[in-house]
């Protein structure tokens, strides 16, 4: 039986593809048997004259050139295989894509990838203009067993108390009139508190009151703690996590290399950045430069916003559309607009991966909630911090909308399709930083 579509009703995120041709420079694309029968079907190996599929590790997937774009992009930019036979030709996970499946046993969530630049703009339709295309490659796909959501280790969450965590934080990320330190702060400290609670004896109503109390508390609370500098495990432990999010293996290259060249080279580059001294290891879309530049930058939203306030957006207000701003007004205007577009940008990302059931269950790794906010809030902490690396890149002391969307675009490519991000070692390493209380410090840094 096929389970109900649930697509997360969020206004201001709006999708349509602009055939940019993006995703189809950057993905590794993995095809099932009736993908490699249509291609076939279609006489591609002729047309192209040459193999359009590598096997890796018993699997087929989409070749790609040596600079990483798929065998079938056309140099307009554009799909050879749509161009030629339309949408429903294309290998079911180029169709998919931007938006992602989530199967539990109450329905299937939809979630959408930000590595889209049209979901990172918000460029386009509703999202819910797409439910007849998203239901017509469901059923495309071989049907599977709903999987239970589980609340903390092995205890499963009943739809209610899913339903609760859900409203929860998205009511604290939707909420109006506070700064942007102070909503992702505060996003961290209520994450925290989840991995740090006994969840066994919390359940139902009583963790609908727990919630309710850490929600209506935050505000109260987060003026009152303690807040030293990061420790240099903390920024190291999130250096190394940064890797694991922009490390790019490609299977032409690990072909030609060999796996122990491929497996040492990895090593390599990821004690580089555990250290963050010296020049940063190449990485695909970012520049090579010495970390100590990082440290010149500013927290991403820190020429904005002052304390924990609500941003002031006075000068918009006062400004006459017939009266041109000074050269100061302008810049300063400009860094407003630029940065409240930011907090919308991390606002859309967190709450459509939590309503779209990509924070837990199937479509994170099958991990417990409380485990799989962790890893979404070291995702935000990765792309804050490399918001400002890639800032640094370009010799600007901020980051810039245009570094966070590069940023954010690179975590969430990686989020749920990575099967690394969800080894003993990246579970191990989210416990030491919300245990260390590292989690809101981290962020209280790089905002």
């Amino acid at each position: 039986m096929r389970l109900p579509i649930y697509i997360p009703v969020l206004p201001a995120q709006k999708y349509s593809c602009h055939g940019c041709g993006s995703c189809c420079r950057d993905f590794t694309v993995q095809l099932g048997e009736a993908d490699l029968q249509k291609l076939h079907e279609q006489g591609w190996k002729e047309r192209l004259g040459q193999e359009y599929v590598v096997k890796f590790r018993g699997h087929s997937w989409l070749k790609q050139t040596d600079d990483g774009a798929c065998v079938f992009l056309g140099d307009n930019g554009l799909c050879k295989v749509h161009a030629e036979f339309g949408l429903e030709a294309k290998p079911l996970a180029c169709q998919f894509f931007p938006f992602m499946l989530s199967p539990n046993v109450r329905d299937t969530h939809v979630g959408i990838s930000f590595a889209c630049g049209s979901v990172i703009a918000s460029k386009g339709a509703d999202l819910q203009s797409h439910r007849g295309d998203v239901r017509r490659m469901s059923e495309l796909l071989p049907a599977s067993t709903p999987v239970p959501v589980k609340l903390q280790d092995k205890l499963i969450a009943s739809e209610a108390e899913v339903s609760m965590v859900e409203a929860a934080l998205d009511v604290w990320m939707s909420k109006k009139n506070i700064s942007p330190a102070m909503r992702y702060q505060g996003l961290a400290w209520l994450i925290t508190s989840l991995l740090r609670a006994n969840l066994a004896n919390v359940r139902g109503e009583k963790l609908r009151q727990l919630l309710s109390t850490l929600t209506d508390a935050v505000e109260h609370e987060l003026p009152l703690l303690d807040w030293p500098a990061p420790t240099p495990r903390a920024w190291k432990l999130l250096r190394q996590a940064v890797f694991t999010r922009i490390e790019d293996p490609k299977i032409g290259d690990l072909l030609k290399r060999g796996k122990v060249a491929s497996v040492l080279g990895q090593l390599s580059r990821s004690r580089k950045w555990g250290a963050g001294k010296g020049i940063s290891p190449q990485t695909a879309g970012f520049l090579s430069i010495d970390f100590a530049r990082f440290e010149s930058t500013v927290g991403v939203f820190a020429n904005q916003f002052a304390g924990d306030g609500a941003p002031d957006n006075a000068l918009a207000k006062n400004v006459a559309p017939t009266h041109p701003l000074d050269g100061a007004s302008g810049a300063a205007m400009s860094q407003q607009q630029d940065q409240a577009a930011m907090d919308d940008l991390l606002q859309r990302w967190i709450r459509a991966t939590i309503l779209g059931g990509r924070a837990w269950g199937s479509g994170l790794y099958g991990l417990p909630i409380d485990q799989g906010l962790g890893l979404i809030l070291v995702n935000l902490l990765t792309a804050l911090w490399l918001a400002r690396f890639h800032a640094a890149g370009a010799g600007a002391k901020s980051a810039s909308l245009l570094d966070l969307q590069v940023a954010v675009g690179r975590v969430d490519r990686t989020s749920g399709r990575a099967v690394w991000l969800a080894t003993a070692g990246e579970r191990l390493r989210v416990k030491w930083l919300s245990h260390s209380d590292s989690l809101r410090l981290l962020v209280r840094a790089l905002v």
